[in-house]
């Protein structure tokens, strides 16, 4: 089998020990699937915007990071990100997901984007009040960047709104209907190279949390799709162009009622794998060495694993 190089590349800063064993489960995954690479922080591997990449090339960098002047100056320099600097824009920021998606007629829960504020300006939450009298109380208020669910934030009132606005403060962040029926549960999807792999659903840990993020307090269990929510899921990756990509789905009242929530670039996988007993990232190294088998050279050649 024939052995290509590459480079993880995770952000400088926000390191936590979660992310150790996710960074081991990557690497172990790589090595099953002829890939191997060097782990470094954004810092560690500064990139000349406008300059080649100095050999030797990697065959390709999976950029599990969100830093994404880096992607961008990377890819300019003539690197293979998985995913791309484009792909990762649009998922971590919510309302150029939920444009992307909408724009792609893929049903998202109705959204209005907040007004900018600018630096040493004061939100006016009559701006929530006015999306409110569209989208209804409760109001969802989210950042428009932000994990595992700490940017957003339930309002029941113009008084709630006004608060949360405040500790917004400048930040983007845009309006969502609440999807009542999903109130602390949804369905993540995870999507490897324009197929699922496989689903669970999400559920809070508290009656009172709306929120289902297992880093919250949340379990979860293994979650047969439907046929619809199985496309849904293939086409929000798509529309983002995403290699792989966590999406997550509502629930509405009925059958057929379904909303694509958000969608993450570099989904956490442990929580994946303990409840439904399948590794997604063995499924992202295939994927990346069928990407570049046609592309890139080989570092070396190893005989075959051996199958029983």
């Amino acid at each position: 089998m024939e052995i290509y190089n590459g480079w993880l590349i995770v952000n400088s800063y926000y390191n936590p020990a979660k992310f150790h064993a996710l960074y081991k489960v990557l690497e172990e995954s790589a090595q099953k699937a002829g890939l191997r690479f060097s782990k470094w922080t954004s810092d560690q591997r500064p990139t000349v915007i406008g300059s080649k990449a100095k050999e030797p090339m990697p065959a390709f960098v999976l950029f599990w990071d969100k830093d994404i002047q880096l992607a961008h100056a990377m890819e300019l320099s003539g690197l293979r990100l998985f995913n791309s600097a484009e792909a990762i824009t649009l998922a971590d920021d919510k309302i150029e997901t939920a444009l992307k998606l909408a724009a792609a007629g893929i049903p998202i829960p109705d959204t209005i984007p907040a007004p900018t504020c600018f630096p040493g300006c004061r939100r006016n939450p009559a701006s929530a009040e006015e999306a409110a009298r569209l989208l209804g109380w409760p109001l969802v208020i989210k950042e428009n960047k932000g994990s595992f669910g700490q940017q957003v934030y339930l309002a029941n009132n113009k008084a709630e709104a006004e608060r949360i606005l405040i500790h917004i403060g400048e930040h983007d962040c845009l309006f969502q209907r609440f999807i009542a029926p999903s109130k602390g549960r949804d369905i993540r999807v995870n999507v490897v190279g324009g197929k699922v792999v496989c689903a669970m659903e999400r559920r809070a840990g508290s009656p009172v949390e709306f929120r289902s993020n297992i880093g919250a307090g949340g379990s979860a269990t293994v979650y047969q799709l439907s046929p619809l929510e199985e496309k849904l899921a293939i086409d929000a990756a798509n529309a983002l162009g995403l290699d792989f990509a966590g999406v997550d789905i509502l629930i509405g009242r009925e059958d057929n009622e379904r909303y694509v929530c958000e969608v993450n670039s570099n989904p956490q996988l442990q929580s994946t794998i303990d409840t439904c007993g399948i590794n997604p990232a063995t499924n992202i190294m295939w994927h990346i060495r069928s990407s570049i088998k046609n592309t890139a050279a080989p570092v070396a050649t190893v005989p075959d694993p051996v199958t029983e």
